[in-house]
């Protein structure tokens, strides 16, 4: 039991960082409106870019990779129109006799 401990606080800090890493990327498109001067922006831009990057690996190395494959399968846009088919499909038979019967 000891040891589940901290895998379960290393799954939870690296999801948390790569959720960060994306957070952190807002920043990007907040950069040129920002009152310094273009080196400054561009500075910013690039440091934020390289810190993003950096805690979204670290976070993929923390978590591990079954976590890292379930956020990546849970976040590809391909998946969410099957689940949505998956829940709207039933395999209750009185839903399907009630519908045999509307439709005659």
């Amino acid at each position: 039991m000891k040891q589940e401990k901290p895998v379960l606080y290393r799954i939870g800090i690296g999801i948390g960082l790569i959720i960060a890493s994306f957070v952190v990327w807002v920043a990007v498109p907040i950069a040129p409106f920002l009152p310094f001067s273009a080196a400054v922006k561009a500075t910013i831009v690039a440091t934020v870019i390289a810190a993003a990057e950096v805690m979204f690996w670290l976070g993929v190395l923390l978590a591990g990779k079954e976590a890292a494959r379930k956020l990546k399968a849970y976040w590809n846009p391909k998946h969410w129109r099957i689940n949505r088919q998956r829940l709207d499909q039933t395999n209750d038979v009185k839903q399907k006799e009630e519908r045999l019967e509307e439709s005659q």
